[in-house]
Order: structure tokens, then sequence, then C-alpha cells
């Protein structure tokens, strides 16, 4: 049975209910007004609202040696999207407004055909159209309602579409009870039907195995439980420890039943949780009765006290143009039709008749009635009162207050939110028990390869590869990539503003950042700057502010993204010391060009000198000749002529002289020659670097042997 308070709050904060039956009966019969200025939505709305714009930050955990981190991130992603595959933020809103109105709200879980044309199934979130009349187990204690033996979530459908999905059952209901449980199951146009959620006991056979993952071979095929066994009996027989139990489990069923037939029969549900998901308002349990409320329940008196004394002022109101005129019968006797008609009509003026009794005084318009300053008072107290029950106050409701900056006007509001904080930790909750249950239901759903689509913290949508064969390993069992079928794993949910929210705060918490730290800090934080930015190329410049930023900064982008980092670049100091030391490579080879100029100009001369001394030699040897020739010719017979035997013994001195000349010449020569030889030394010079070495090395400088005389070589 439903609580009757939680049906009242949802009608009372619908303005059904907001007036005694009774009352507003009397009222009308009385031409009274009878008013209702409801406050209640603003005050639902504002915490609603609030729900709305958070989300939820889905983040997984492996708990076992069979789970994986980067499977971890590819569940949360598929979280994310199934969310947003089934437009989540709807279906949260829908039952949060139930929650906060009367203190229960509920969404479920289920899966469905990706497509008309495909087997692969997908997951989805889904409504509840009446999640007031949704019943669990009341020995249940959990909040997320996680350890509830049964629940019943009542559908509603035309007889007509009854008729036509059960034609051989009879849509019949309780009326012959009077019990208000079994009231409504059938009308003329609509027929009540429940879906039926139970657990039932099963065994389930588990297996421990050495690297501390479990295998669970329920439900397995006959074939593969028993090679698993026989696999697991070799080990053992080899002394591994290895454990087999049995263990006793639940297995959930779904059923579909009328008010006295099961339409639809049990069938096994592939999860472990029951996928109705409550979402919870205030509940206090006190002794065996729970009462559960949403901000109505405590807010009724208040709403009535408003509605009265707005009923009550606006009736004072509204009878002051009736105010009577007061005079004598002899005032009006002769003009009684005009006067009749002053309240109606808008005359220039008012004739009477003057009376001698009252002193010859004119008719004049009683009072008129005055608002009374109690009902004005009552009307502000009954909306203080409204605020206190609630717990939020005119700074959460956007009033204005002595706070003018923004920091100051969020912190009131925080602080005003306080109050109503338990419906939104309620929600969270919920959410996260929403995610506990998906994240059971994906190794049943996803069980095969396939591509899919995930959404990151950011909402990006990209496509990933799961429950991929990764080759052949050694054992010949191919690994799985992004296995989503095997592993434990935990989830955390924390609640939290919106991405673009967190967008703008990120934005402006930079922007002072480096506004205090400079450029140095834009440095090695100006790609993430840009990268929060919404205008238009804003991606562009993220990639050449992480070009041009520091090479750490580059080698942690590289990391994260699996990249290979950049090879390490020298650091500024490393960079003078190189460009120094080729500016000394560079003067050192300069200086060696210049001495090899200078050689190669000696080289020239030395050629030049022994030219010249060659010719020497030759008019040496050519005047030595003649001298020879002149000797032999004087040791020859005195011919008859004497001239001719003067002339050889003239060019004999003659030829004795040039010859002393030419051999100092030639000694001179020598001299110089040697002076050349000196003079080709190289000076002492610094250790050239080691690329100049070889080419010093390779350039020699000519001996002193290539200038010598022919006849000093040989000494």
């Amino acid at each position: 049975q439903v609580p009757s308070p939680v049906v009242y709050s949802f009608k009372f904060a619908e303005e059904e209910a907001q007036w005694d039956a009774d009352v507003r009966k009397k009222r009308e019969a009385d031409g009274r007004p009878c008013l209702t200025i409801n406050r209640l939505p603003q005050f639902i709305r504002q915490i609603t609202g609030k729900m709305r714009q958070l989300r939820p930050a889905i983040k997984c955990v492996p708990v076992d040696s069979r789970g994986d981190p980067e499977t971890a991130e590819t569940l949360a992603g598929m979280f994310r999207y199934i969310e947003n595959r089934s437009r989540a933020q709807i279906v949260y809103g829908k039952a949060a407004d139930s929650q906060v109105t009367c203190g229960i709200g509920a969404w479920r879980v289920t899966t469905e055909y990706s497509d008309e044309q495909t087997f692969n199934q997908e997951i989805r979130i889904d409504t509840i159209d009446d999640p007031v009349m949704t019943l669990f187990d009341p020995d249940a204690s959990r909040p997320s309602k996680s350890d509830a033996m049964f629940c019943f979530v009542p559908v509603d459908m035309s007889r007509r579409k009854f008729e036509e999905e059960f034609p051989d059952k009879s849509p019949i209901g309780y009326e012959m009870r009077a019990h208000s449980a079994w009231e409504g199951w059938v009308s003329e146009d609509y027929v009540r039907v429940c879906e039926y959620w139970y657990k039932e006991p099963t065994k389930r056979q588990l297996v421990l195995m050495p690297d501390g993952s479990v295998d669970d071979l329920t439900g397995q095929p006959e074939d593969v439980v028993a090679e698993k066994l026989a696999e697991v009996a070799a080990l053992q027989g080899q002394g591994v420890e290895i454990r087999v139990e049995k263990r006793d489990s639940l297995k959930v069923m779904r059923c579909l039943v009328s008010a006295q037939d099961i339409l639809e029969k049990p069938v096994e549900w592939k999860g472990r949780y029951i996928p109705i998901i409550p979402v919870v308002g205030e509940e206090i349990r006190i002794g065996r009765k729970v009462v559960r409320r949403g901000i109505v329940r405590l807010a009724k008196d208040p709403q009535r006290m408003y509605n009265y004394f707005s009923s009550a002022e606006t009736e004072i109101v509204a009878l002051q143009p009736k105010a009577p005129f007061i005079g004598t019968e002899k005032n009006f006797e002769e003009y009684e039709d005009v006067w009749q008609s002053a309240n109606t009509e808008n005359l220039p003026y008012l004739t009477y008749t003057p009376d001698p009794l009252n002193g010859g005084v004119r008719p004049d318009r009683s009072q008129p009635p005055v608002s009374s300053q109690g009902l004005t008072e009552g009307a502000a107290r009954s909306v203080e009162d409204m605020k206190a029950v609630i717990g939020i106050y005119d700074a959460s409701l956007g009033a204005r207050s002595n706070e003018t900056s923004g920091k100051a006007i969020e912190a009131r509001q925080q602080e005003g939110d306080t109050g109503s904080f338990v419906y939104v930790a309620n929600f969270g909750e919920a959410i996260s028990h929403t995610a506990t249950v998906i994240m059971d239901l994906i190794p049943h759903v996803y069980d095969n390869a396939r591509t899919i689509r995930i959404v990151g913290d950011d909402g990006e949508v990209k496509p990933t590869k799961i429950n991929q064969p990764q080759g052949i390993a050694e054992d010949g069992v191919s690994p799985i990539g992004n296995d989503v079928t095997v592993g434990a794993y935990d989830v955390v949910v924390k609640m939290g503003p919106a991405y673009d929210t967190l967008r703008s705060e990120a934005r402006e918490g930079m922007t002072a950042m480096i506004q205090a730290g400079g450029p140095e800090l834009f440095a090695i934080t100006g790609d993430l700057m840009a990268k929060m930015q919404d205008w238009p190329n804003a991606e562009e410049l993220t990639e050449r502010l992480e070009a041009i930023a520091p090479p750490a900064i580059k080698a942690l982008i590289a990391k994260k993204r699996g990249e290979p980092p950049e090879p390490p670049q020298p650091s500024p100091e490393q960079q003078a010391q190189a460009m120094q030391m080729q500016v000394e490579q560079g003067k050192a080879q300069l200086e060696m060009r210049k001495l090899d100029l200078e050689e190669v100009k000696l080289q020239l001369e030395g050629e030049k000198l022994q030219v010249e001394r060659m010719k020497i030699e030759a008019d040496v040897e050519k005047a030595r000749m003649g001298a020879e020739t002149a000797a032999i010719t004087a040791m020859a017979p005195a011919q008859p002529t004497p001239q001719p035997a003067q002339q050889p013994a003239q060019d004999d001195g003659g030829t004795s002289q040039q010859i002393d000349v030419l051999a100092q010449a030639v000694a001179q020569l020598q001299d110089v020659v040697g002076q050349i030889v000196q003079a080709l030394q190289p000076p002492q010079q610094p250790e050239p670097p080691p690329e100049m070495a070889g080419m010093m090395m390779d350039q020699q400088p000519p001996s002193e042997a290539a200038f010598l005389m022919p006849e000093q070589g040989m000494v």
C-alpha cells in the first residue's frame, strides 16, 4: 500500500489540495475569494535545477588481477556513452522532480537491440511512468535498495492495447476488495499491469585460480564446465592449490502480472541486481515505520496560511468600491434612482434634498474597509516559515543581498543550499548505483568483438574496439585486447558541475595564474589555456603552442599520447658553449688556412729560386765547358798568324773570373734557400680541433733537401 501522504504531496504541489474541500465549497457559496498562490514550485525547481546542472564523474577502478586501467577507462567511457544515448539527463530530471516533491523517484536500466538489422544489444537508461507507485521490499535497508528481494513496477496501458497483446487474458481487477492498494487496476479506458522483479536462490560454482582470478562456471555449457574442471584437476595433481566451491547465490527473475493473471512467464535477468533504481528524498525510520518525504510535506501549512491571508486581503480590497453613502431618507427620496446607480455609473454629479433634521448636511460615503496590518504581516510570516521548513532562503532563490562580489554571492548561495543538500546526495547515490548495475551488465551485453563509441570527460565521442584478439600467445591462446567481459571493477561517482561550467572555471583560474606567474608560467601552461577556449581555431592555437613548448612539456605530452619522445635538445648554456666552440674552431681554421696560403707562397718562391739556380748552374756549366775548350785550344801547336794565338789567353782569364762570380751567386742562393726552409717551420699553435689535425697532417711543408744543390744532396 502506498502511503497516502506521498500521493497527497503530489496533489498539493499541483494546487489540487491546498484548500480543504469543505472550506472551499463554503467560501465559494458565499462569494468569497478562495485563492491559491502556489509558491512551492520555485523551491522545487531550485533544488531540481541544481541537480540538472550536475554531471556525474564516473571512474572505474580494477580490483582483481584480470582488470587493467586501460579497460577501466573504456568502461567509464561506455557508461558516459550509454547516458548520452539514453538522454539520461531527461530521465534523471524527471525522477528528481518526483524525489524532491514527494520523497521518492525512480528510473530503470534495460537492454535493447542497437538496430533492427543486428544482433548487437545496447544498454539503456529509461524512465518509470509512475515512480510513486513503485514498491520495493520493505525489508531492504540500503538507500539504493540493492538488497531488496522483490520490486513491483506498475504500468498503465489502454484497454485496447491490453486486449491486443494478451487476447487470452481478462482485464478483471480486484474491485471487490476494499483495500486501497487494489483500487484503480481496471477502468473503462485503462488496465494496470505490473512488472514483478524478484530474486530466487540458486547455486553458483566458482573456481579460484592460482593467479587470484575467479572463474564463474554458473550457466556455462556442460563441455566448457567439464574442460575447466579437467584443467583444475590436472593442476591440483601437480600440487597447485586451487579452490572450487559451490556457493549459495541469487538470480534475478522478471515476470509481468495483472490483477489476477501471469501475463508473461518468469525470465532470468542477466545481471545480479534488480535494474530498478530508486531515488529517495528524506527517509527516517521510526521503529518499524519508515517515514519518507519531500519538501512539500512540511511546507503544507505555511502554504495554506499564505493562501488564506492572500484571500482575506484580496476580499477586503475588493469591498472598498462598495462603501455605502450615509444620509437621511429625505436626502434620497427625490433622486433615489440616481443614488442607486452611484456605485455602477460614472456620474458627473449627485443631487440630494437637504434635510433640516441633520442640519442640511449632504450625504457622505462611509469610510472604506482598510487592509489589516495583521494580514500583511501574516502573509510575510508564512513566506518566511515556508523558507525555514524547506531550508532554502533568499540568497539561494536569487534575491539581492549585501554581497557584491561574485565569490561572495556564490559562497552565500552555497551556504543556503546546505539545508537541501540531502536531496543532491541521495541523487548522487542513485546514479552511483546505476553505474554499478550497468558495469555488472556490460560483460553480458557487450560480449563479442565490436567497435563501440565511448565519451570522454570533455564530451568528445570516439570509436573504440573491445574484445579484440591480439595475435597468438605462446600457449596458443589469443590474448584479448580491451576485454570488458573479464575482471572486477569498482565504481566511484563524483557529482560536480557540468563540463562547460568546469571549462569556464578553469579559464578564469588559469588566467589568474598566468597573470600572477608571468611569461614563464605561460610557457608551460599556454597550450592548456588555449584548449579551454571556445572560440574558433582554439585547437590550432593549442597545437602551435605545444610545438614551441619546453622539452619537458613536450615529453610529457608525448607520453600521454603514447608517442615516442623527441630527442633531447641542448640547454641554452650548452647551445652557447657549442656556438663558442664553433667560433673558436672557425678562427683556428682561418689561421690554418692563412698558414697554408703562406706555405704555398713560400713553395712557389722556392720553386722560382730553384729555377733560377738551374739557370745559374747551366750558365756555370756552359762557362766551364768554354774554359775547358779554351785550355785545349791553348795546348795545341802555334799557328802562323799571331793574332789568334793571343785571344785564348784573354779568354782564359775572363772565364775564370766569370766562374768565381757564378760560384758566389750559388752560395748566396743556398743561403736564401736555407732561410726559406727555416721560415717554413710553423710557429707553436694551440692544440687544433680533431677535424683540423688530419688536415694539417696531410699537408707537410717541403723538406730542406728539395732546395739543395745536386752536389750538396750527395754529401
